[in-house]
C-alpha cells in the first residue's frame, strides 16, 4: 500500500512538472527609437530617406496642390517630425510647423499628406531649442 501511495505521489508530482515550469513574469522586449510617432509608423518609403533627401522637397495635399516645403527633419524624444514652412515665399519664412513623420507618405514620387492649408497652419510652431536636428537618416 505504501508503495502504491508513493507510486501515485510520485505520477502526480511529474504530470505537474510541465505546470511548474512554466513562467509567471512577464517579458518585455524594448525596441531602438525608429521613425516612429506615438501615433503610428512612417511610411516605408519615407523611413528609407534621409533628413537630407526629405529637405526642400515639397509636400502636397489630397487634391493635389502644393502646401508646404520641408526644411528640415528634428527629434523630440522618441517622435520625429519634418519642420514645414508653410507660407514660403521667396525663401523668406516666418511660419515653420512640425508634423509627425507618420502623417507624411508617398503618392507617386511625391510627398502627400491628408491636409488642407489651413489644418496645416493650424500646426505647433516649430521653435528653436525645443527639437534635436537629425542631419543624417530619419531613423
Amino acid at each position: 500500500m505504501k508503495t502504491l501511495m508513493t507510486a501515485c505521489g510520485l505520477i502526480a508530482l511529474l504530470s505537474s512538472a510541465p505546470a511548474f515550469a512554466q513562467s509567471t513574469t512577464a517579458t518585455t522586449t524594448t525596441t531602438a527609437p525608429s521613425a516612429t510617432s506615438s501615433a503610428g509608423a512612417v511610411d516605408p518609403a519615407i523611413a528609407k530617406m534621409s533628413a537630407d533627401q526629405l529637405k526642400n522637397k515639397e509636400v502636397y495635399g489630397s487634391d493635389g496642390k502644393e502646401l508646404a516645403k520641408v526644411e528640415g527633419v528634428v527629434r523630440k524624444g522618441n517622435d520625429t517630425f519634418a519642420v514645414l514652412d508653410v507660407d514660403h515665399v521667396v525663401d523668406v519664412s516666418d511660419k515653420d510647423v512640425v508634423l509627425p513623420m507618420n502623417k507624411l507618405h508617398m503618392k507617386g514620387d511625391k510627398l502627400a499628406v491628408d491636409m488642407s492649408k489651413d489644418q496645416m497652419q493650424g500646426l505647433e510652431k516649430w521653435q528653436k531649442g525645443q527639437y534635436e536636428d537629425i542631419k543624417g537618416a530619419v531613423k
